[in-house]
């Protein structure tokens, strides 16, 4: 029986390229939809806002999230982060190899019955998907050891049926279905207390660590450790 994130990745697989054909998010300015997490269309009802509007050091496309209907208390000294915080000019460079990479699951985790083909498949689809991450803005590294809240969306890392590690992204979607931000804008979570349904928007509150992290679906400029998930509403 494939598992849950395994069987999530391989259908998502199939909209990346219909994802970066029709949107192509880190390329063009023109866009109207966008596509959800289960490849559904989402019309841009006004909601979205690009921050490329000046409000943002770079020009890529970005949206932010819907306005909550209630902000819980920062708890713990914690400061406000939003994603543009995370932001640093310049350029970041991560050597890992496939076989390093965090969240790469190994052959006990494919079903029975998976050939080697539908193994390299995979892999292939994963790697090029990542591909498309591009490769700009660095990591602030005057942020590290600082104790901040953000809101993002969840991303499963690896590819068990409980899985914990998740990456957290400002886009639905991002790094499965339609290509990875720029690595400054993805944070690495290890484990979170309260762990929140993979694919949910939550606030996260940890301890920032500017220090780069290669995964199986992208490279990522923080991570966040002594994590606590709470859910965004």
């Amino acid at each position: 029986m494939w598992s849950i994130a395994l069987r999530t990745a391989f259908v998502f697989g199939v909209f990346a390229i219909v994802g970066v054909l029709l949107w192509a998010p880190w390329r063009t300015n023109n866009v109207s939809t966008l596509l959800g997490a289960n490849g559904e269309i989402i019309i841009d009802d006004g909601s979205f806002r690009p921050v490329d509007d000046g409000s943002a050091p770079h020009q890529l496309i970005r949206y932010q999230m819907p306005e909550p209907r209630e902000v819980p208390p920062l708890k713990d000294g914690a400061s406000a982060l939003i994603w543009e915080d995370l932001w640093e000019d310049g350029t970041l460079v991560i050597q890992a190899s496939d076989e390093d990479r965090v969240g790469r699951p190994g052959m006990e985790e494919f079903p029975i019955g998976t050939t080697a083909q539908d193994v390299m498949m995979f892999f292939l689809d994963i790697s090029d998907m990542r591909s498309l991450q591009p490769m700009i803005g660095d990591i602030d590294k005057s942020l590290d050891g600082k104790r901040v809240r953000i809101a993002g969306y969840t991303t499963p890392v690896g590819f068990g049926e409980n899985e914990t590690r998740f990456l957290l992204v400002p886009e639905l979607g991002a790094c499965i279905h339609v290509p990875p931000p720029p690595p400054n804008q993805i944070v690495y979570v290890e484990e979170a207390a309260g762990t929140p349904d993979m694919f949910a928007p939550v606030w996260v509150t940890g301890t920032l660590k500017a220090s780069p992290v290669a995964t199986v679906l992208a490279d990522v400029g923080y991570q966040l450790v002594d994590a606590v998930a709470e859910p965004y509403r």
